[in-house]
């Protein structure tokens, strides 16, 4: 006698089993959520190269310094390149 299986009950414990992850899953989310918004909103940001602010910040300094010292050294000028290429 081949083994038959109850279709019924297997896609009702099926929906049940979704059912209670998609209740933890929601509650995971709200978790989630309060504790994002409790960071600072900077630290949370990211740019169109994928850098953290902390990362674009230490650039933008070495960019500033870079600046800086070609205007000391009398080299300095209006940049026309490529921030991306910069990087």
């Amino acid at each position: 006698m081949p083994l038959t299986l109850n279709r019924k009950s297997i896609t009702a414990e099926r929906v049940r089993a979704a059912i209670i992850l998609r209740k933890k899953i929601d509650e995971l989310e709200r978790q989630f959520a309060k504790t994002v918004a409790t960071l600072p909103k900077y630290m949370l940001a990211r740019n169109a190269y994928g850098f953290s602010a902390r990362k674009m910040r230490k650039i933008a300094e070495n960019l500033h310094a870079k600046a800086k010292e070609e205007i000391r050294s009398g080299r300095g000028g209006e940049f026309r390149g490529s921030i991306g290429e910069a990087l």
